[in-house]
């Protein structure tokens, strides 16, 4: 006799996302908006801007250099977000996500600050260098504005489910101050642009495993 022995479910290959906020974060986001601001003001309007100089899917705007590590500055409010908001939200991640433990696992932070004012966006675009494990954002100023304006697009990355299965084609994130997001690097996304006169500043950064 024909029998079900088993029945069940399975969702195969999940795209992680983890979203950390945080309070009393108001005095470290302004100092970090601050240092941000002044590394514009310095280097903005040169060839040294990764928004403008082709380096970046930035448009318009500013970003720090391809070669300089933001997290890695000598900047009190630097120090802190890195000790006390990036690495235990890489570490939970590596923990939850991968089940690894945090401690043997040997990796190292590529990161980098942008600035988008009204009208500046970010271009559809993954973060495929090898070896990296996870990619992710620190929302240091976020200004008011009505979705999607300033706002993080997902795009599925399984576009046949889209198809076939009634999914999702995108998924929209609104961003809010002190909130940090953690996901997978070929997890393609781009960010309206920003309709407001208020800038909206962000750190970013990869976690790439030493090889």
């Amino acid at each position: 006799m024909i029998r079900l022995l088993n029945h069940r479910l399975e969702q195969h290959f999940p795209t992680m996302v983890m979203v950390r906020e945080h309070g009393g974060m108001e005095q470290l986001n302004s100092d970090l908006t601050q240092v941000i601001a002044g590394l514009d003001i310095e280097l903005g309007k040169t060839s040294r801007n990764a928004a403008t100089n082709g380096d970046s899917t930035t448009r318009g705007g500013f970003q720090t250099p391809a070669d300089m590590a933001f997290l890695d500055l000598d900047d009190a409010a630097v120090k802190m977000l890195k000790a006390q908001i990036i690495l235990p939200g890489i570490e939970e991640y590596l923990s939850q996500v991968f089940h690894a433990d945090p401690l043997y696992t040997d990796f190292r932070i590529k990161s980098w600050a942008n600035i988008l004012g009204q009208g500046n966006w970010q271009s559809p675009h993954i973060h495929p260098k090898e070896y990296t494990l996870i990619s992710g954002v620190y929302y240091a100023q976020v200004p008011a504005t009505t979705a999607p304006s300033g706002h993080l697009e997902f795009i599925n990355p399984v576009m046949a489910s889209v198809a076939i299965g009634g999914q999702a084609a995108t998924r929209l994130h609104r961003p809010e101050a002190g909130q940090l997001l953690l996901f997978p690097p070929y997890y393609m996304h781009f960010v309206h642009p920003v309709s407001s006169d208020q800038q909206r500043s962000i750190v970013a950064f990869d976690v790439r495993l030493n090889s």
